[in-house]
């Protein structure tokens, strides 16, 4: 084993002066973008669906351990027995089942509005303050201010990067972070590019709370990054597939993180939303790789 020397998250912002610049508001208002467009083109879907089906309610009744399937069509107050006609049952329990689901994409979507408004409020003004040099000038640090007090104390703590296989460091990403793949490197130079400190081969910890245990109790994770809901996301680069028993050990990994509870922050366990991987493709495509710094910085987005 060779001697690691410490880091910080805020060491791999690219930045000289350590200072998070407009390309990150600039890149969350189009992630956020991405997320709008997302949601409208579900939303149009579903509605096309709900116009082609019957405007009626499923209205399910018990007797016993049966269940009794009825109709109540729009503008009539009785309802009409649908005996075993099972296509029009589940016909009408999908209408149901999408009336919700659009409600749902609806109130997520104007949530996501408000939040595009806001940053690009926030990118407007910034821009009019000539990218950020009132702030940079009185030695201000926007990283300060979009996270959180826990989250930039845990960007400032030094750390021990994987002391294991030193040798298999062969890559470097554009401010110099030693990593173990091309991809690796491509994807922490895209953070740095963005602004967005990470720790790089971190300690993960799994604390098992019930009587049956991790396949393992610690595990370097490829990046760890602040997210914009207060936490901290932890990703994994699944870039060597075929290699063999890299997919079982993998997936080992992700059933762990998701299973057990692991805190990067006092009292705040990492989320499932907050667990995300990535795959070669990912990388190489600029749209999917957009997509992933998506789900690593808004990963509430993927929960209503």
């Amino acid at each position: 084993m060779n001697k690691v020397h410490m880091r910080t998250a805020r060491d791999t912002i690219a930045n000289p002066s350590g200072i998070i610049q407009l390309e990150f508001l600039r890149t969350t208002s189009q992630l956020l973008r991405d997320a709008v467009l997302s949601d409208e083109a579900e939303i149009n879907s579903i509605r096309q669906e709900l116009a082609l089906l019957e405007k009626a309610k499923l209205r399910i009744h018990r007797r016993g351990d049966r269940s009794y399937f009825a109709a109540l069509s729009e503008g009539e107050e009785r309802e009409r027995s649908l005996h075993k006609d099972m296509a029009r049952i589940h016909a009408l329990a999908r209408r149901t089942y999408l009336q919700k689901r659009l409600a749902l994409i609806e109130r997520n979507s104007r949530r996501l509005r408000t939040a595009l408004s806001s940053y690009e409020s926030a990118c407007y003004d910034l821009q009019l303050q000539s990218k950020l040099t009132r702030f940079c000038g009185s030695g201000l640090d926007l990283s300060r201010i979009l996270y959180t007090e826990e989250q930039n104390e845990w960007i400032d703590r030094p750390y021990s990067p994987n002391p294991y296989y030193q040798g298999s460091l062969k890559y470097q990403t554009e401010h110099g972070i030693p990593v173990r793949s091309m991809s690796e490197a491509r994807f922490g130079s895209r953070l740095e590019a963005i602004g967005l400190p990470y720790r790089s081969d971190d300690l993960v910890t799994i604390h098992s709370e019930f009587n049956d245990s991790p396949f393992r109790e610690n595990y370097f994770a490829d990046f760890k990054i602040p997210n914009l809901c207060g936490g901290i996301t932890i990703h994994e680069h699944l870039g060597a597939l075929h290699l063999k028993d890299y997919p079982d050990n993998s997936l080992k990994r992700l059933n762990d993180y998701h299973n057990f509870s692991i805190y990067e922050l006092p009292d705040r366990p990492v989320k499932h939303s907050e667990i995300t991987w990535s795959f070669e493709p990912d990388i190489r495509d600029p749209k999917l790789l957009r997509s992933v710094i998506r789900r690593i910085l808004l990963p509430s987005l993927s929960e209503y």
